[in-house]
Formats: C-alpha cells, structure tokens, sequence
C-alpha cells in the first residue's frame, strides 16, 4: 500500500518517511522526488530528530523547488551538524540549489564564507564543487572566486575540503582552463596556506591530464623554504606520479642536480 506522505505530515508520523529513506536505493529517490514540494515543511521537521531523520532533511532540501531562502537557512544549521555525513548531504543539498539557482544562492554562500561553525564554510567549498557544470562556462570565475577567501583558512574542515578535494577534483574536471590559470595566479601569493592549496590542486587526474604544465607550477612551488609548502609539493608529486609516472620521474630526476630541489626530489623518488 502506497503511503500518504501528507496525511504523515499532517499527522507528524515519521516513521513511515523514515522507512523509505532506510531502504535507499529506488525507494530513497521516490521519497525525495516525492516530498520535494513540501520540503521545507518536512525540514523543519526532520532537523529536530535523530541522526537519519537530519540526513534526511538536509537530502531532502536540496530538491526544494521555491525560493532557496527557507531551504538555505535549514541547511546553514544542517552544515553545522555533529555527524559528518548529515553535513556532505547539506553541502551537497547547497550545491544543487546553486546549480538550480545561482543568482539567488550565491550572495548566501559569500555570507558563510564568514560563518563561525567551520562546517558551514566547509559547506562553501564543498557547494561550489557539487554545484559547478560544465554547460555553465560563465560560472567558472564566479565560483573560483568565491573560494578565494577561503584559500588562507587553516581549519582542518575546511582545508582538507578545499585543495584536495573541490579545486583538484571537482572544478580542474569541469573548469580545466579557469581552474589552472587562477591556481597559475594564486600560486605569486606569499601566503604558505594559499601555497598549498595551489600544490594540493595539482594533485588529481586533471592535473596528471596537464602533467607538463602542472610540473612546471610545482617546479616554482618546490623553491619555497617552507617545510609546509614543500610537503604539499611533495604530496601532490607523489599523486601525480601515481597517475602519470613517466614524465614525473623525468622531471624529478633534473631536480637531483638541483641543489634547491634535489630535497623534495629525494623524498618523492623514495616513494614511487
């Protein structure tokens, strides 16, 4: 028997909300598909529950039809959240608002750029990546932009989300050539963080995509003194080496002869 999703709000029954969303799968995307028009509604239900009944909400948010305010405003608190998986689904419920709604959405994720919880600046990052597409070449400098703020952040959330994850993964994919020319720009910073950020963007298959011209940045990056952006560059080799060993072995090689390189040369050979 098909279950009255409205009769169960109006009822405040959740159980029966909450069984489709366990069983996952086809039955997970029904439910959400389903409960789409009254998204807010179910939300501020939901937020005030377990574990899975949050999961749920912040899933749920991101397929909201309106206006984005009351579905962002439920998803700043979701980003927050103590369980790490309820904050991937509110990051990823922001950036299908985004993809859905850049104009409006946008100015909000500049707002938590600056937010106190680091889960919801994390969400930023994490927003712009799940929100980029490829038929919207005219978002590339927007969004590149909107994470520059975050370039300096030291926050484990938000580093380990940002260089690794959205610049190296998610945007090099879908903004290849915006994505290196702005790392090409953030790379003449001073900043050790923003330095790593721009090393840990060179570090995925987009990059290896480029080899040539990401070596040539990390060439530059490896004559920084600094144990921190050196380890970065020497992170990123590693990845690349994985992906494409025969030009990275070639150019660390050189490097042996170079006394300011020969370092991180050595430390990288050591472990291809």
């Amino acid at each position: 028997m098909a279950v009255d999703y409205r009769r169960a709000l109006e009822a405040g029954e959740l159980e029966p909300v909450l069984a489709a969303w366990h069983r996952g799968g086809e039955a997970r995307r029904r439910l959400i598909k389903l409960l789409a028009p009254q998204a807010i509604r179910w939300g501020e239900r939901l937020v005030e529950g377990a574990e899975e009944s949050r999961r749920l909400a912040a899933a749920l948010l991101g397929a909201w039809p309106g206006g984005p305010e009351p579905a962002l405003e439920l998803l700043r608190a979701l980003a927050a959240d103590p369980d790490h998986r309820t904050r991937e689904l509110a990051a990823r419920a922001a950036g299908e608002l985004l993809a859905r709604r850049f104009p409006e959405v946008y100015p909000t994720l500049g707002v938590w750029r600056g937010d106190p919880e680091p889960g919801v600046r994390r969400a930023v990052a994490l927003a712009v990546g799940a929100g980029a597409r490829p038929q919207r070449l005219d978002w590339a400098a927007p969004l590149l932009e909107l994470l520059e703020p975050l370039l300096v952040e030291r926050t484990p959330e938000v580093r380990t989300a940002l260089g690794p994850r959205v610049l190296a993964r998610e945007l090099f994919s879908v903004y290849p050539d915006d994505t290196f020319e702005y790392l090409v720009h953030w790379s003449t910073s001073h900043d050790p963080q923003v330095l790593w950020h721009v090393a840990m963007g060179l570090s995925g298959p987009p990059a290896a995509r480029r080899v040539r011209r990401s070596l040539i940045l990390l060439r530059r990056l490896a004559l920084d003194e600094r144990r921190y952006v050196l380890g970065a560059v020497a992170a990123a080799l590693r990845r690349l080496g994985s992906l494409a060993p025969d030009p990275v072995l070639s150019e660390l090689r050189r490097w042996l002869s170079d006394e300011d390189r020969a370092p991180v040369a050595r430390a990288v050979l050591g472990k291809l």
